[in-house]
């Protein structure tokens, strides 16, 4: 069931549970529900109307490319699968869901950057 929020947009019940979860049972900071919240409220846009139990890996490939294609950075996109992953675990485990299509999909690997190598002029200029 689905009604609505503050912001006049439709409230998903099962998306509340899990924010509800995350927030007493796991004691998840308010930083944490907002960006799982907005990261499921983004996602739910892209499917549709879609049960999240009809929900395919396809449909969060989907999702994955239009992000990519947009030139999201990696680390966000890995924020928004962590919450689609630990709200399918939820679903998992307390509402006997059979499937975890997030699961399948493959996300891209965080940038690694290189450390900052001062140069000898630099360390010298440093030095007392």
């Amino acid at each position: 069931m689905k009604s609505l929020n503050s912001d006049g947009k439709r409230r998903d019940s099962l998306v509340s549970e899990f924010l509800r979860f995350l927030a007493v049972e796991r004691n998840a900071s308010e930083r944490t529900l907002r960006a799982y919240e907005d990261a499921l409220a983004s996602i739910r846009e892209h499917v549709g109307a879609k049960p999240w139990s009809k929900c395919a890996a396809d449909d969060f490939r989907d999702y994955l490319f239009r992000l990519m294609k947009a030139n999201a950075a990696r680390s966000y996109i890995r924020l928004q699968f962590s919450a689609l992953r630990s709200f399918y675990k939820f679903m998992r485990a307390r509402k006997n869901l059979h499937q975890d299509p997030s699961g399948e999909i493959q996300l891209p690997k965080l940038e690694k950057k290189l450390p900052i190598v001062l140069t000898k002029t630099q360390i010298d200029e440093w030095r007392p």
